[in-house]
């Protein structure tokens, strides 16, 4: 059962090993963009690739579903980034019920989107867990988990998806192995009270805030690439709004230094670990009483004038768009007005008159 391309390493893996079956994919039904052409999914473009069936179900909890999982008698319902809970009956229409590929190291991240808040909320690391299912969101105990995976100082969602799939891959490879040849696969059990949510982004999750510090506006714009876009609104004289989508952004110090990062862009793959590693996790994470944040060091101090409110602007010339935050300030390198291209920063200053004193937000 899967939709997006975090599906897509993993499928392939599992349709091109030998020791079982893919009998189907299981996605929703085709959708038809304006012009009538069909949107086809990344899993159904690799479904079509290796030749495997589609079916094609809005609710995998209904009547019909249910008889026909019942006719495919599957051993094992794999699921990754579909959109859909599956119910205890529907986990009962195979054997050995359904194993899922996720985005994090859980407990932490439960949710729709665990990538795009491991970035927003500027963790040094995350991974991927596979878990059984069980009818709560991501709450099933688990049966493998990656060690923990850098994340790159200035990684995009994109980029941290693109990688943790491919690790996921071998990961869900080498367990749903163990499975086919019968192997003892041992599960262990969530410290629940260590969750955190990770729930699905919205359109106004992009709405830049500007009193937080430079830093975790720039893991905001990290993590709203590609939707829904980084945006802030710039109040002009006139008296109109006019929304603007960030493109490139990099934070400052409070002397407009660039800050500069400790180097956790080198992140090292390690060969998946099953599940006696996960009890080494399982032990770590409860002996640590608070994952230790990302740092980034200045290099230079000095004393912010008293008019750097939040979101005023302070620079606004040649290439420089440069905004005050909360903490420090964020050189703005390209930007979009609403309805238009995204330009660069020089480009927008010749056509749009924003000025230094000028408030966004």
């Amino acid at each position: 059962m899967a939709t997006g391309a975090f599906a897509v390493p993993s499928m392939q893996a599992l349709c091109e090993c030998d020791l079982f079956e893919v009998v189907c994919l299981v996605t929703n039904p085709l959708r038809y963009d304006k012009s009538g052409d069909p949107i086809m999914t990344p899993a159904r473009q690799v479904a079509d690739e290796y030749g495997i069936p589609i079916a094609e179900y809005d609710n995998v909890n209904s009547p019909e579903f249910f008889n026909f999982l019942y006719l495919v008698r599957p051993d094992l319902i794999f699921v990754c980034d579909f959109g859909q809970i599956l119910s205890s009956r529907t986990l009962t229409g195979s054997l050995l019920g359904g194993i899922n590929l996720h985005g994090s190291l859980l407990p932490r991240f439960r949710g729709a989107a665990p990538v795009h808040w491991a970035i927003l909320t500027g963790e040094p690391y995350t991974g991927v867990s596979i878990i059984q299912m069980i009818p709560q969101i991501d709450a099933g105990p688990v049966i493998a988990q990656s060690p923990p995976i850098p994340i790159g100082s200035r990684e995009t969602v994109v980029e941290l998806e693109e990688r943790l799939a491919d690790y996921g891959a071998e990961l869900v490879l080498n367990t749903v192995a163990l499975m086919a040849r019968g192997e003892i696969v041992r599960i262990i059990e969530q410290l629940h009270d260590r969750a955190s949510k990770a729930p699905r982004f919205t359109k106004e999750s992009g709405n830049v805030h500007w009193d937080r510090s430079s830093l975790e506006i720039f893991n905001h714009y990290r993590a709203t690439i590609p939707w829904p876009r980084a945006f802030t609104n710039w109040h002009r004289e006139n008296g109109s709004t006019l929304r603007l989508i960030l493109g490139e952004v990099i934070p400052l110090d409070d002397s407009l230094a660039e800050l500069v990062d400790d180097d956790f862009s080198q992140a090292i793959f390690v060969g998946p670990i099953l599940t006696d590693a996960k009890m080494d996790n399982l032990a770590e994470l409860k002996a640590m009483p608070k994952v230790e944040q990302k740092k980034m060091s200045v290099k230079h101090h000095s004393k912010r004038p008293a008019w750097w409110l939040p979101g005023v602007v302070i620079r606004a010339e040649g290439n420089d768009l440069v905004i005050a935050t909360g903490e420090g300030a964020v050189l703005i390198e390209q930007i979009q007005p609403a309805g238009k291209r995204m330009m660069q920063t020089r480009e927008f200053l010749r056509g749009y008159p924003i000025k230094q004193g000028d408030k966004l937000g």
